[in-house]
């Protein structure tokens, strides 16, 4: 079976650590304030804009999803960053 791989460029990279962090901050704030906090408003908006500027540089979704699933354990992001779990997944950022 073929293994999936990506490499980015600057942008890309740029573009998926943007969106590793507005991931893990909705989650933190999700968590200590609920769906309330009216912060959360914004982040989706980013997201979003996010959504639409990485559909332009071409990353694929398998890599967008990748980093939303390890980014919306906020614990994790902060205490690894992306850098090896994208890493571990044929992602080079």
């Amino acid at each position: 079976m073929k293994k999936l791989f990506f490499e980015c460029n600057r942008d890309q990279r740029s573009a998926l650590e943007g969106l590793a962090y507005r991931i893990a901050d909705t989650a933190y704030m999700r968590e200590r304030f609920g769906n309330d906090e009216p912060e959360l408003k914004q982040n989706e908006k980013t997201i979003s804009g996010l959504f639409d500027e990485l559909d332009r540089l071409g990353v694929p979704f398998w890599v967008q999803n990748s980093v939303i699933c390890f980014s919306e354990n906020w614990r994790k992001y902060i205490q690894f960053g992306i850098f090896e779990p994208m890493k571990e997944k044929n992602i080079i950022l």
